[in-house]
């Protein structure tokens, strides 16, 4: 249990240290965190005319209560899955191949244009780290997700960086919305459970929808 707790510990720590450099380094580089509400336009999110259905995120299996959600790709690892701000967990991906490619999402959210959402990935493409994300004039590697906005039930084209940047900012300035640690994964309550496949009528209702969309 000792390592566990380490393992756990540490990783709770790197969370926070990035949540605390995010905050402090926005003003720097001449943007200011505002008070209230924060729009996904603010990090340079793009909102998107695509219809949301009411069990979008359960469908892909999360169970979690956050307000920001991504999907896609990771960089490192080019496996599927989703994240609220906390690792990256794994979902299905022949359920995302099947959305991507719905006559609905496609014409806007083509292959072509955006390849990173299918899992295609150019030699060398990475997650960023903080000093790229930050960097004035830094050159980092495009990584596109798929950004939901459950409590607005509407849908953005993001990048990778710019959704790292908008979890850190909605986190709590005291506190930690991903304090559970399961399986050396860093997550929120509610996710625990996250090998679990969906419950196929969620499935079902998830298809109906686009497909009447």
């Amino acid at each position: 249990m000792g390592g566990l707790h380490r393992s756990r510990l540490a990783a709770s720590k790197a969370h926070r240290h990035f949540v605390k450099e995010v905050r402090r380094a926005v003003p720097k580089v001449g943007s200011q965190i505002p008070q209230g509400d924060l729009s996904p336009a603010l990090v340079g999110a793009k909102p998107l005319a695509l219809p949301v259905s009411p069990v979008f995120e359960a469908a892909f299996g999360y169970r979690g209560n956050l307000r920001f959600l991504e999907f896609g790709y990771n960089a490192a690892s080019h496996q599927f899955g989703f994240s609220d701000g906390g690792d990256d967990l794994p979902s299905d991906p022949s359920l995302w191949s099947w959305f991507l490619h719905h006559p609905v999402v496609s014409r806007l959210l083509s292959e072509t244009q955006y390849p990173t959402l299918y899992g295609k990935f150019a030699p060398g493409i990475e997650r960023p780290s903080l000093g790229d994300i930050l960097r004035t004039g830094a050159s980092v590697s495009i990584c596109h997700c798929l950004l939901l906005d459950r409590r607005d039930r509407r849908a953005y084209i993001s990048q990778r960086d710019q959704t790292m940047m908008l979890f850190a900012l909605v986190e709590p300035e005291e506190g930690d919305d991903h304090n559970v640690f399961v399986d050396g994964l860093l997550m929120s309550p509610g996710s625990e459970n996250y090998k679990v496949s969906p419950a196929p009528e969620l499935l079902t209702e998830f298809r109906r929808f686009l497909d009447s969309a």
